[in-house]
Protein backbone atom coordinates (compact mmCIF):
# COMPACT_ATOMS: atom_id res chain seq x y z
CA UNK A 1 0.00 0.00 0.00
CA UNK A 2 1.34 3.40 -0.98
CA UNK A 3 1.59 6.27 1.42
CA UNK A 4 0.13 9.35 -0.18
CA UNK A 5 0.96 12.76 1.14
CA UNK A 6 -2.02 14.79 2.25
CA UNK A 7 -2.92 17.63 -0.11
CA UNK A 8 -1.18 20.77 1.07
CA UNK A 9 -3.22 23.63 -0.34
CA UNK A 10 -6.93 24.28 -0.49
CA UNK A 11 -6.86 23.94 -4.31
CA UNK A 12 -5.20 20.54 -4.07
CA UNK A 13 -7.79 19.38 -1.54
CA UNK A 14 -10.64 20.48 -3.82
CA UNK A 15 -9.02 18.81 -6.83
CA UNK A 16 -8.51 15.60 -4.86
CA UNK A 17 -12.26 15.50 -4.17
CA UNK A 18 -13.17 16.09 -7.81
CA UNK A 19 -11.74 12.85 -9.17
CA UNK A 20 -14.03 11.12 -11.67
CA UNK A 21 -16.78 8.96 -10.21
CA UNK A 22 -19.17 6.46 -11.75
CA UNK A 23 -21.63 9.25 -12.50
CA UNK A 24 -18.98 10.98 -14.64
CA UNK A 25 -18.77 7.88 -16.82
CA UNK A 26 -22.33 8.39 -18.02
CA UNK A 27 -21.67 10.44 -21.12
CA UNK A 28 -24.47 12.13 -23.07
CA UNK A 29 -24.10 9.50 -25.78
CA UNK A 30 -24.42 6.63 -23.32
CA UNK A 31 -27.39 8.24 -21.54
CA UNK A 32 -29.22 8.83 -24.82
CA UNK A 33 -28.58 5.23 -25.87
CA UNK A 34 -29.79 3.84 -22.53
CA UNK A 35 -32.96 5.92 -22.39
CA UNK A 36 -33.71 5.17 -26.07
CA UNK A 37 -33.42 1.43 -25.49
CA UNK A 38 -35.53 1.61 -22.31
CA UNK A 39 -38.23 3.56 -24.14
CA UNK A 40 -38.21 1.07 -27.02
CA UNK A 41 -38.37 -1.92 -24.64
CA UNK A 42 -41.36 -0.45 -22.82
CA UNK A 43 -43.00 0.10 -26.22
CA UNK A 44 -42.42 -3.58 -27.02
CA UNK A 45 -43.88 -4.63 -23.67
CA UNK A 46 -46.92 -2.41 -24.21
CA UNK A 47 -47.49 -3.74 -27.73
CA UNK A 48 -47.20 -7.32 -26.45
CA UNK A 49 -49.66 -6.55 -23.66
CA UNK A 50 -52.12 -5.04 -26.14
CA UNK A 51 -51.78 -8.08 -28.40
CA UNK A 52 -52.49 -10.32 -25.43
CA UNK A 53 -55.43 -8.21 -24.27
CA UNK A 54 -57.17 -8.09 -27.63
CA UNK A 55 -55.93 -11.42 -28.93
CA UNK A 56 -55.10 -14.56 -27.05
CA UNK A 57 -55.39 -13.79 -23.28
CA UNK A 58 -57.67 -10.92 -22.26
CA UNK A 59 -57.21 -11.42 -18.49
CA UNK A 60 -53.43 -11.53 -18.74
CA UNK A 61 -53.49 -8.67 -21.24
CA UNK A 62 -55.28 -6.37 -18.79
CA UNK A 63 -52.53 -6.83 -16.23
CA UNK A 64 -49.75 -6.55 -18.82
CA UNK A 65 -51.19 -3.37 -20.30
CA UNK A 66 -51.52 -1.81 -16.84
CA UNK A 67 -47.91 -2.51 -15.88
CA UNK A 68 -46.38 -1.91 -19.32
CA UNK A 69 -48.46 1.22 -19.81
CA UNK A 70 -47.26 2.77 -16.58
CA UNK A 71 -43.65 1.76 -17.26
CA UNK A 72 -43.89 3.20 -20.77
CA UNK A 73 -45.40 6.43 -19.44
CA UNK A 74 -42.48 6.92 -17.08
CA UNK A 75 -39.96 5.95 -19.80
CA UNK A 76 -41.62 8.38 -22.23
CA UNK A 77 -41.39 11.27 -19.77
CA UNK A 78 -37.81 10.31 -18.85
CA UNK A 79 -36.87 10.21 -22.54
CA UNK A 80 -38.29 13.69 -23.09
CA UNK A 81 -36.57 15.06 -19.97
CA UNK A 82 -33.15 13.55 -20.66
CA UNK A 83 -33.48 14.38 -24.34
CA UNK A 84 -33.96 18.01 -23.33
CA UNK A 85 -30.95 17.84 -20.99
CA UNK A 86 -28.77 16.34 -23.75
CA UNK A 87 -30.10 18.83 -26.31
CA UNK A 88 -29.19 21.75 -24.08
CA UNK A 89 -25.77 20.26 -23.30
CA UNK A 90 -25.15 19.68 -27.02
CA UNK A 91 -26.63 23.00 -28.16
CA UNK A 92 -28.97 21.35 -30.63
CA UNK A 93 -31.01 23.54 -32.98
CA UNK A 94 -34.73 23.70 -32.29
CA UNK A 95 -35.68 21.42 -35.20
CA UNK A 96 -33.45 18.61 -33.89
CA UNK A 97 -35.00 19.01 -30.42
CA UNK A 98 -38.47 18.85 -31.94
CA UNK A 99 -37.56 15.77 -33.96
CA UNK A 100 -36.19 14.13 -30.80
CA UNK A 101 -39.42 14.76 -28.94
CA UNK A 102 -41.54 13.53 -31.82
CA UNK A 103 -39.44 10.38 -32.15
CA UNK A 104 -40.83 9.18 -28.82
CA UNK A 105 -44.33 8.84 -30.29
CA UNK A 106 -43.98 6.08 -32.94
CA UNK A 107 -42.78 2.69 -31.67
CA UNK A 108 -38.98 2.20 -31.77
CA UNK A 109 -38.31 5.57 -33.45
CA UNK A 110 -36.13 6.63 -30.51
CA UNK A 111 -33.55 4.09 -31.63
CA UNK A 112 -33.48 5.63 -35.11
CA UNK A 113 -33.18 9.13 -33.68
CA UNK A 114 -30.33 8.01 -31.40
CA UNK A 115 -28.50 6.52 -34.37
CA UNK A 116 -29.13 9.64 -36.49
CA UNK A 117 -27.83 12.19 -33.96
CA UNK A 118 -24.79 10.02 -33.22
CA UNK A 119 -24.01 9.73 -36.91
CA UNK A 120 -24.35 13.49 -37.44
CA UNK A 121 -22.10 14.21 -34.47
CA UNK A 122 -24.70 16.19 -32.54
CA UNK A 123 -24.25 14.41 -29.22
CA UNK A 124 -21.45 16.03 -27.20
CA UNK A 125 -18.52 13.92 -26.06
CA UNK A 126 -18.87 15.11 -22.46
CA UNK A 127 -21.29 17.13 -20.38
CA UNK A 128 -19.05 20.18 -20.45
CA UNK A 129 -18.25 20.19 -24.16
CA UNK A 130 -17.15 23.69 -25.14
CA UNK A 131 -16.47 22.99 -28.80
CA UNK A 132 -17.74 25.73 -31.12
CA UNK A 133 -20.94 25.14 -33.00
CA UNK A 134 -21.98 26.55 -36.38
CA UNK A 135 -25.12 28.09 -34.88
CA UNK A 136 -25.67 30.57 -32.09
CA UNK A 137 -27.35 29.29 -28.94
CA UNK A 138 -30.98 30.39 -28.74
CA UNK A 139 -31.98 32.49 -25.71
CA UNK A 140 -34.46 29.79 -24.67
CA UNK A 141 -31.70 27.18 -24.58
CA UNK A 142 -29.50 29.50 -22.56
CA UNK A 143 -32.26 29.72 -19.95
CA UNK A 144 -32.62 25.92 -19.93
CA UNK A 145 -28.95 25.48 -18.96
CA UNK A 146 -30.22 25.49 -15.39
CA UNK A 147 -31.98 22.18 -16.09
CA UNK A 148 -28.64 20.56 -16.87
CA UNK A 149 -27.05 22.04 -13.75
CA UNK A 150 -29.98 20.94 -11.57
CA UNK A 151 -29.80 17.41 -12.98
CA UNK A 152 -26.15 17.11 -11.99
CA UNK A 153 -26.67 18.69 -8.58
CA UNK A 154 -29.67 16.52 -7.58
CA UNK A 155 -29.39 12.99 -9.03
CA UNK A 156 -31.01 11.34 -5.97
CA UNK A 157 -33.97 13.73 -6.11
CA UNK A 158 -34.37 12.99 -9.80
CA UNK A 159 -34.42 9.23 -9.14
CA UNK A 160 -37.00 9.70 -6.36
CA UNK A 161 -39.19 11.75 -8.71
CA UNK A 162 -38.99 8.96 -11.31
CA UNK A 163 -39.94 6.30 -8.76
CA UNK A 164 -42.79 8.43 -7.40
CA UNK A 165 -44.09 9.07 -10.93
CA UNK A 166 -44.01 5.35 -11.66
CA UNK A 167 -45.88 4.54 -8.44
CA UNK A 168 -48.50 7.27 -8.97
CA UNK A 169 -49.14 6.03 -12.48
CA UNK A 170 -49.11 2.38 -11.40
CA UNK A 171 -51.37 2.68 -8.33
CA UNK A 172 -54.63 3.33 -10.24
CA UNK A 173 -53.82 0.44 -12.59
CA UNK A 174 -53.51 -2.05 -9.71
CA UNK A 175 -56.95 -1.12 -8.35
CA UNK A 176 -58.77 -2.23 -11.50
Amino acid sequence: MRNRAAPATKCERLYARSTPTRVDRVTPSRLLRIISVVEACTWAALLFGMAAKYGFAPELGDTLVAFAGSAHGVAFIAYLFFGLVIAVAGRWPWHVMLLGGLSAIPPFATLLFDWWVERRGLVPASWHDDSPRAWREAPVLAKLRGVVDWTFAHPITLICIGIAAFLFILTPAIGR
